[in-house]
């Protein structure tokens, strides 16, 4: 071990009494506990954590793969690692709705988080949300390539009360469901609706839909324990590569 290695950050001490990448572990998994590191964000890269405490990067990915084996922190290729918080678990065979299938089987799908802004609520969004037209939403939207090609377009709207964490969250990584679990936000109940539309010339040249080729528009609703809503998600789906299957209960 390099004399290096041992070094003070801030008041934590790395020694030489137990291993070096144990250290930094409990290094990382308390600033996690403290809410340095949030769920949904992404902690320092190897790099940046290998210079900071003056160790090399083995040592800080075998820290890092001790966390990932947890469940603590999740790798995500060509993004780094984040913070994994209480996952939202879900049935689908509990009640009916509708599952999208990659129609060509393929499973290289990418999401982009493409932009996240927030901006008064206007009528339509203070309606839905029971908020003031002047009070902020989230609009954040995800761009969905499947081998690389156009597959969907998705937009998310949050009140910023309900979830300030959003800002900070990259929501490319988990789903919305899941950040709500993250902080506590316990969903009730939600809603889906199914429209086949022809989009705007605009919409289709951002999906590279070509003609006669229509557009799912797939809307989703939620509700949290209160019965309060929390978040307006439409997705705007090309036909030609996806197909979904309606799942029906009593």
């Amino acid at each position: 071990m390099d004399s290096a290695e041992k070094m003070v950050y801030e008041d934590e001490k790395l020694s030489y009494r137990t291993p070096i990448y144990l250290q930094l572990r409990e290094i990382i998994r308390n600033r996690i506990e403290e809410g340095e590191y949030l769920p949904g964000t992404a902690i320092p890269s190897e790099n940046k954590l290998a210079e900071t405490y003056g160790i090399n990067r083995l040592t800080v990915r075998n820290a890092v793969d001790t966390l990932v084996n947890e469940g603590v922190l999740q790798r995500v290729q060509g993004k780094g690692v984040f913070v994994v918080g209480d996952k939202y678990e879900e049935n689908l065979e509990e009640h009916g709705g509708f599952v999208s299938i990659m129609s060509s089987g393929s499973k290289r799908v990418s999401v982009k988080e493409q932009s996240k802004v927030y901006r008064p609520a206007g009528n339509k969004f203070a309606n839905y949300f029971n908020i003031e037209p002047e009070d902020l939403i989230f609009c954040v939207r995800h761009f969905i390539t499947l081998d690389g090609e156009p597959l969907s377009i998705e937009d998310i709207y949050v009140p910023k009360e309900v979830l300030p964490e959003l800002e900070v969250v990259n929501s490319s990584v988990f789903t919305i469901k899941d950040i709500f679990a993250f902080y506590g936000i316990e969903l009730s109940s939600m809603q889906q609706t199914m429209e086949i539309i022809e989009g705007t010339a605009k919409l289709r040249k951002l999906l590279g839909a070509p003609e006669g080729v229509a557009i799912i528009m797939l809307g989703c609703d939620y509700w949290d324990s209160n019965g309060r809503a929390i978040a307006y998600s439409r997705s705007f789906i090309r036909s030609d590569r996806s197909s979904f299957t309606i799942r029906l209960h009593d």
